[in-house]
């Protein structure tokens, strides 16, 4: 496995998603497993999931592959808020008592004794209560959270950012974004990390056929659906990973696949999209 300084930059700044079909029956949980040991191999040091992927399926499948890893080398992160019983059930609770039971389940299915960032999942302005914000705070001092971040895509990230309270803030970083999502990234950027998710939008079609357990679980979600602005030319995956990393100014991306082949695609193009980390468009 690779180890230390021998790590290119460029797999540094790609995590990997414990989501979607991660969660589910599509893959079983010691392939999941496998595929996280070896995105660790090629370099990849974030691991990001949550208690609502698969009801905290994805929780137990990511604690299984960190067992095998040298301990707290992986950089951990996983989401409060919003908890799962199914692929459209979802129910939500941004309380006090909620979120510490949360990070209660998450530490025991990660199997470890702390969270490296601890994610909001996608509260609404009006859940940023001081309440919320105190025992985030309380979490922190307890040393069972490092640090805090929110999962969002539109004014709750702004509102995140007013509190001052926020180090990371995940976000959907493409080139599809109206120019109002993209004047954002820069503020996002200024006030901590920014971590892109769905970065691969521009290079997937709308209603991929379902020929792997990745592409299953995009089509339910686009019957379902789910449906993301996109960019009027298509990209490759390589130029919409260096797009999100270059043009969008994330400071990590982060991709899920449940293809050896795409894992290692992913890696060789982050590796090789050099850039500054400017915002344009």
């Amino acid at each position: 496995m690779a180890h230390g300084s021998g790590i290119p930059h460029g797999a540094r700044r790609l995590g990997f998603g414990v989501s979607g079909p991660h969660g589910t029956a599509l893959i079983r949980p010691e392939a999941t497993v496998q595929m996280i040991l070896h995105a660790y191999a090629l370099g990849i040091r974030m691991f990001d999931t949550g208690p609502s992927y698969g009801a905290g399926e994805a929780e137990r499948r990511l604690g299984e592959a960190l067992a095998r890893l040298p301990p707290y080398d992986p950089i951990v992160t996983t989401k409060v808020g919003v908890h799962s019983s199914g692929i459209k059930r979802r129910e939500r609770d941004f309380s006090p008592d909620a979120v510490r039971r949360s990070v209660d389940g998450s530490l025991k299915r990660l199997r470890r004794a702390r969270i490296d960032c601890l994610y909001l999942h996608g509260p609404a302005e009006t859940e940023l209560t001081d309440k919320l914000l105190r025992v985030l705070g309380d979490l922190r001092s307890e040393g069972r959270v490092v640090s805090v971040g929110i999962c969002g895509r539109g004014a709750e990230l702004e509102a995140a950012m007013r509190t001052g309270e926020f180090t990371h803030f995940m976000a959907p970083v493409h080139a599809g974004l109206k120019s109002a999502a993209k004047e954002r990234l820069y503020q996002l950027r200024a006030a901590g990390e920014l971590v892109g998710i769905e970065v691969m939008t521009t290079a997937n079609p709308r209603f991929p056929l379902p020929v792997s357990a990745g592409a299953t679980w995009r089509l339910a979600r686009a019957v379902m659906g789910w449906s993301p602005d996109r960019a009027a030319t298509p990209m490759t995956p390589a130029e919409a990973l260096c797009w999100g990393l270059n043009d969008g100014g994330a400071h990590r991306v982060i991709t899920t696949t449940s293809s050896i082949a795409h894992l290692e695609a992913n890696v060789w193009a982050v590796n090789n999209c050099g850039g500054g980390g400017l915002i344009s468009g």
